[in-house]
């Protein structure tokens, strides 16, 4: 099982996470998912070996709208703003935009 992380370590490792691959912040997709691995793979097209990507377990669906929302708004990265979600949406995905993936 994953660990489970607070607001403030999942904005630190995303930030270390895009600071290690050098782009900016408009070349990254954050969202919300209860299966961050289907929705990289199969809804967002990314090759697992090939782009750049992670994700990380939060404490809860309110603790993931708010690292969404501050990576959306406060240094614009891409996403779709997820405002509804279970007790199991609780995990945060990122990924580098590549002319392979789909948003």
């Amino acid at each position: 099982m994953a660990e489970i992380l607070s607001v403030q370590q999942i904005k630190f490792e995303i930030m270390a996470h895009i600071k290690e691959f050098g782009a900016n912040f408009s070349d990254w997709y954050v969202g919300i998912s209860d299966n961050p691995k289907e929705a990289l793979f199969d809804r967002h097209k990314l090759d697992p070996a090939q782009d750049i990507w992670m994700y990380k377990q939060a404490l809860s669906f309110t603790a993931c709208k708010t690292v969404q929302r501050y990576f959306l708004t406060s240094l614009k990265t891409d996403g779709e703003p997820v405002e509804a979600g279970s007790d199991a949406t609780d995990c945060v995905y990122l990924y580098k935009k590549s002319p392979r993936t789909v948003p």
